[in-house]
């Protein structure tokens, strides 16, 4: 069997993130191969320990939102409050690569771990902060999360009636944009030997994200308003969620070549389509005049169907990008999900075999992939002492003894639990 090549092993991450945006960016670096080491606090660990959904298996207690987001990683639970966990930090600053947070702007700061005392330490760190508005400017301290983002961005503001993401968006789209910007630092550190600074805005990254009106907004001078976004594309058609009898249709064919296999598959009736003069050519059919008008054309059709999946079936047979709108429970077992592997099994001590989510890097060298189970609190704080710092075993027992780094119960167990899961 050939050996597992990882794109990032031989990297370091301190990790002192919470939540979602951070523990998400981090999540992506661990699966292409990186040592992810994270920061938690004593006792309690990071917020999304607590998280929902929560269940007791085995007498120990564990989020389903912080399994997913921490798997493979490793768990250092430490008292940043007390002179002796901040040696260790600095320790560890010296052997690693990334600094990565998504704390509050001047948070590490004032923990003594911001960039200009870390950068003291290893003039090659490269330090990225995620944040709701960055760390430099007006609303720089104003406290958010991802609704906010979503909200400050416009991002809510384009649907009609607002509505927000139903999933964070805002920190999953700053924890890709974080990721590519450690990655550029990574690139530019091997060419020169210099560490930098990262300040990633979610709202700025929502704000860039933008795709359609905005950018006709600053195109026109200001003078062409954004159209609010319902089931239709304002602008785009076909693009559309299509309401049937028994759900709604995803229907998207902008281009002539697409257009003219979808009006065929509507059958005859509906060939003067091809050559009406609001709908004869692409320019007339992504315009803001006549989208609404296709898109109603179009949802009277699908009247006709009892059930949106044969109008489907109709498009896809015929060459047109159509998907019925399917729930998460319906698509764990769609084809285009399990035959990409996009759910594969570990598992998670005292709970057993799960599914989770695999990594979307496909790569014919070094794919992404599920590096181990997510730790529980203070898992790994003797092993990372050891073998990073040289701390002896007597060292290591009057640190816990002190209260200065802490292990959850379970962590006393894991070894029989291993065991029986037969987990390396």
């Amino acid at each position: 069997m050939l050996e597992e090549k990882h794109a990032l092993e031989g990297l370091r991450v301190l990790d002192f993130t919470w939540v979602y945006a951070g523990p998400f960016a981090s999540r992506q670096l661990v699966d292409l191969g990186a040592e992810v080491i994270k920061i938690e606090p004593v006792e309690t660990g990071a917020l999304e320990r607590r998280y929902s959904l929560v269940l007791e298996r085995n007498g120990v207690s564990q989020s389903s939102y912080a399994t997913f987001l921490n798997r493979g990683k490793k768990s250092l639970s430490v008292d940043l409050k007390t002179d002796k966990g901040l040696n260790i930090i600095y320790g560890l600053v010296k052997r690693t690569d990334i600094v990565l947070s998504n704390m509050a702007p001047g948070a590490m700061k004032k923990m003594h771990l911001g960039y200009e005392e870390l950068k003291k330490i290893n003039p090659s760190i490269i330090y990225c902060n995620i944040s709701c508005f960055g760390h430099f400017g007006t609303f720089a301290n104003e406290p958010g999360f991802d609704l906010i983002a979503q909200a400050a961005s416009g991002w809510c503001g384009q649907c009609d009636p607002p509505e927000s993401a139903p999933l964070a968006i805002g920190d999953s789209n700053a924890a890709m944009h974080a990721t590519t910007a450690i990655l550029a630092a990574l690139y530019y550190r091997g060419k020169t030997g210099k560490g930098q600074e990262i300040d990633i805005s979610m709202t700025d990254c929502l704000f860039h994200s933008h795709e359609n009106n905005p950018p006709g907004y600053l195109f026109s001078h200001r003078t062409v308003p954004p159209k609010k976004h319902t089931r239709w594309s304002p602008a785009y058609s076909p693009y559309a969620l299509l309401k049937g009898k028994d759900g709604y249709l995803a229907l998207a064919a902008l281009s002539d070549i697409l257009w003219d296999k979808l009006v065929r598959a509507m059958g005859p009736d509906y060939g003067w389509l091809l050559t009406h003069e609001r709908t004869n050519e692409l320019p007339k059919r992504i315009s803001y005049a006549n989208a609404p008008f296709v898109h109603e054309t179009l949802e009277n059709w699908l009247q006709s169907f009892e059930h949106v999946e044969d109008a489907e079936k109709l498009f896809r047979d015929a060459g047109v990008p159509a998907m019925k709108v399917r729930g998460f429970e319906e698509i764990c077992d769609a084809p285009y999900i399990q035959e990409r592997q996009m759910l594969v099994k570990m598992k998670q001590p005292f709970v057993g075999e799960i599914e989770t989510y695999n990594s979307p890097f496909r790569m014919t060298e070094t794919p992404g992939r599920v590096m181990g189970y997510a730790p529980f609190l203070g898992e790994h704080n003797r092993e990372v002492l050891s073998s990073c710092l040289g701390y002896d075993d007597e060292t290591i027992d009057k640190l816990f003894a002190e209260g200065v780094i802490y292990k959850e119960p379970a962590v006393d167990d894991l070894p029989a639990e291993l065991k029986r899961l037969e987990i390396c």
